[in-house]
């Protein structure tokens, strides 16, 4: 048992280490370092239970620190037709986009509308819908950099900013045979699979919607 915990804490510290997103990292690594505590009270090797109950605490407090940070989001909207700025975030970010957007390919979009998701003013995320008309946007493109990848930005989007989208005449968001990666997150945000096809997943705007249930 005691080995376990001690093996248990290296995995946990190793795959911290490999986690781009700090929230997931500090925790991993608080866990990991809390069982190396456990191990190194049980084997009375003092310097490794001390050490590691100081990481506990250092861990613990920076998840505090980032719970408790207010963060500012916006959103920007940018031409389709942007070299600088849109085509270098998409060339970047190409092939961690593939993951979650197989074969998505701005060029093949008619008319999309392409909006930055700022976080502290730092674009943290790319959302590109087409206009399909009577109220409804397909999405095209709902992606966050790794190191963002909190669910804050959706949250925003989804639960605050799609006031604009009202604004603009959008009834309702759709998206269409989302990859396996996607649904689970589409699901927390707030869509649901279409009746007629489970394949489509839509979520309806409307001003003061309940979002409670959702994002948690």
């Amino acid at each position: 048992m005691t080995e376990f915990i001690g093996y248990l804490a290296s995995v946990l510290i190793a795959i911290s280490l490999m986690m781009s997103n700090i929230w997931r990292l500090r925790w991993l690594n608080l866990l990991g370092a809390a069982a190396l505590t456990v191990y190194g009270i049980v084997l009375r090797a003092w310097p490794v239970a001390a050490v590691n109950l100081f990481i506990v605490f250092v861990d613990a407090y920076y998840l505090w620190a980032l719970k408790s940070r207010k963060d500012f989001f916006s959103m920007l909207n940018v031409p389709a037709d942007d070299k600088v700025f849109l085509a270098k975030f998409l060339e970047i970010y190409g092939e961690d986009i593939e993951k979650f957007f197989p074969g998505f390919s701005l060029a093949e979009l008619a008319a999309p509308t392409c909006v930055f998701i700022l976080r502290n003013l730092t674009p943290v995320g790319l959302f590109i819908y087409d206009d399909e008309g009577d109220g409804t946007a397909r999405i095209r493109l709902d992606y966050a950099i790794a190191a963002y990848r909190d669910l804050s930005n959706a949250r925003f989007l989804f639960h605050t900013g799609y006031r604009d989208f009202i604004r603009s005449g959008i009834r309702e968001f759709v998206f269409r045979n989302p990859s396996p990666l996607h649904c689970g997150y589409m699901r927390r945000m707030g869509f649901t699979p279409s009746v007629s096809d489970p394949a489509v997943y839509v979520m309806p705007l409307a001003a003061g919607r309940d979002f409670s249930a959702h994002g948690k």
